[in-house]
């Protein structure tokens, strides 16, 4: 019989073995004499085949799952098919456990997740909850609930590339690129498309385009690429792609009138399933319940309209045909928007790349029904429109328009697709600008109070403020003061700004060096003005309240090197200086910090 091995003592094997085989394997490079970028490059390879490969049997597992769902049990049902509603209500009572005991871990969208652990915690994604993510995400996509299989699968593939970090125990920015290099080979192997997932990774995930992390991601994206084609085939299956054929020059114009729409239908997008889980949140239903509701929800509208179940890949392929009627498309697209945010808003599982792309294309089915029919000389093949309307709604919902038009430019490999797809997605972001700066995953973060709508660098500014990085002391003068004082003043002491401040220190003026160098050589002139005279009057300043980011904003209104802070921007009362260059040394501090934030330590190699 078996003796049982405690799970103390399991536990505590495992790191033991981890760091032998890890030991191994850097004696097995050093003998080799395997350089760090070369070595570098054979971790992006591995990343890229592992996020292949698990985003394959991601896939599989949903395959198993409409199996079960649609092909088993949902034919048992006999003939009452309006009982298909029951299924995407039995999946979220499935996924019910997962949500009562690990609420943050298991629901929702799983992206914005992701761009949070790069940002904040050097690329450190908790396997725990990238594990119960997917597995509800499973349940959900297989039960028919609205949600896309995309997103998850670039997570997964994210968590293979910190999982692979943190075994070698790397920096936070080598995490970050090995964090990228999972995320594109995922988003690689679904679409078949190499460059569409490294500007996903670079655009949506990292923020961040610098050269040292675009080559490693190029690669894993490639590799994912190739080991796809073995394992999970073109998962797109659009029934052929059409040319999109440039009929006349009034086309792109149109293809700009179809963008600007779908801008505007992404906006409303981001509101409704904002509005569809702060209503689920708000309300006296049982957390664990929610999803069960909201997939039965789902499953009423799916009574009489199927196609918004999961990502319906045989009715986008019909748009994409031109097969669909105009008005049939519109509505099924109004539907799907609801449908996306009864599933996710109510706590299941899954991405919104897929049903973006659907909605995008049941959009542009629908105007290109209507172009071809008002102006058919000019309006050029109906299907094409599809294929615009789809790159022209996702943008603005993931905040990634480079993205979204390599990954429909890879989809039909039509070089002549380039010009519509720019002119719809410019329009679509200027569109969907003038309501608001955030994509869905952005907007997710800013309610948490963590703002990556411009940027991971605009993110850390934002993080400080400038009580912070102030200085108590400013050097003041009166502001009748005369030129002979001003002047002592400056070659006295080492300072570049004197203020001008009254009795009750409230800021008048500022006078800068450069403001008294030209009166210097003409000595007669030197008492016939005061530092008022010459002082600039009420001088841009900053409040300790204000952000880091705020200040240098107001850096560039005037080209100085440092600024004046005050208590308030009605007293105006001068407490303090604020210098630009300090604003600069604590950024890099802030950069070298989030580098060292992967891993306590870290192999010399890399």
């Amino acid at each position: 019989m078996c003796k049982r091995v405690p799970r103390s003592s399991l536990d505590a094997a495992l790191p033991v073995a981890a760091e032998f085989v890890r030991r191994w394997i850097f004696r097995a490079i050093g003998a080799l004499r395997i350089g760090d970028q070369t070595f570098h490059i054979l971790l992006a390879s591995a990343i890229g085949t592992l996020a292949a490969l698990g985003t394959a049997a991601f896939l599989h597992l949903i395959r198993l799952a409409e199996d079960l769902f649609f092909g088993t049990l949902f034919p048992a049902m006999g003939s009452r098919p309006y009982l298909i509603f029951l299924l995407p209500a039995l999946g979220g009572l499935l996924i019910a456990p997962l949500l009562h005991f690990f609420p943050s871990q298991t629901e929702g969208v799983g992206i914005p997740y992701a761009m949070e652990s790069v940002a904040l915690r050097g690329g450190i994604l908790r396997l725990r909850a990238v594990a119960l993510r997917t597995a509800a995400a499973v349940v959900t996509i297989g039960s028919g609930g609205s949600a896309g299989r995309f997103a998850p699968g670039a997570v997964l593939g994210a968590a293979v590339g910190s999982g692979v970090g943190r075994f070698f125990r790397v920096s936070g920015e080598r995490m970050r690129s090995l964090v990228g290099c999972g995320a594109a080979g995922a988003i690689a192997a679904v679409f078949n498309a190499p460059i569409g997932g490294v500007f996903f990774a670079l655009e949506v995930l990292l923020g961040d385009f610098s050269a040292q992390t675009f080559a490693p991601i190029v690669i894993a994206s490639v590799v994912a690429t190739a080991v796809s084609r073995a394992f999970i085939g073109d998962l797109l299956l659009l029934g052929g792609v059409p040319p999109i054929e440039l009929a006349s020059a009034s086309q792109i114009g149109l293809c700009a009138v179809l963008g600007a729409v779908c801008g505007a239908a992404a906006v409303l997008f981001v509101q409704t399933m904002d509005s569809a889980e702060e209503r689920f949140s708000s309300s006296r239903i049982p957390h664990w319940l929610r999803a069960a509701i909201g997939g039965g929800m789902t499953g009423l509208i799916a009574v009489h309209f199927p196609q918004i179940l999961g990502t319906d890949i045989k009715t986008l392929a019909a748009a994409v045909q031109g097969n669909l009627p105009w008005l049939v498309a519109i509505l099924i697209a109004i539907l799907k928007i609801v449908a996306t945010s009864l599933t996710l808003g109510s706590g299941g599982s899954g991405g919104i790349v897929g049903p973006s792309l659907f909605i995008g294309g049941m959009m542009g089915a629908s105007a290109g029904s209507l172009f071809t029919a008002w102006i058919p000389g000019h309006a050029g093949l109906l299907g094409g429109y599809a294929l615009v309307g789809m790159a022209a709604f996702l943008a603005p919902v993931i905040g990634a328009p480079l993205t979204s038009i390599l990954i429909l430019f890879e989809i039909t490999g039509d070089y002549s697709v380039i010009l519509p797809l720019l002119a719809a997605v410019m329009a679509s972001m200027l569109v969907s600008g003038r309501f608001s700066r955030f994509s869905l995953y952005t907007w997710k973060l800013h309610k948490r109070g963590i703002d990556l709508a411009g940027g991971r660098e605009e993110g850390i500014l934002k993080s400080l403020r400038v009580k912070d990085l102030m200085h108590g002391e400013a050097h003041t003068v009166a502001p009748t003061a005369t030129f002979r004082e001003l002047s002592s003043r400056f070659l006295e002491a080492p300072v570049d700004y004197l203020y001008l401040t009254g009795d009750d220190k409230e800021l008048t003026g500022v006078v800068s060096f450069m403001d008294i160098r030209p009166y210097l050589k003409e000595e007669g002139l030197a008492p016939l003005f005061l530092a008022r005279d010459v002082a600039t009057p009420n001088p841009v300043a900053v409040t300790p309240e204000e952000t880091v980011h705020d200040a240098l904003v107001k850096f560039g209104y005037r080209n100085v090197a440092q600024l004046p802070v005050v208590s308030d921007p009605h007293s105006r009362k001068l407490i303090g200086v604020l210098h630009r260059k300090e604003i600069l040394e604590a950024y890099q501090k802030k950069i070298v910090a989030g580098e060292r934030s992967g891993e306590p330590r870290e192999t010399p190699l890399l």
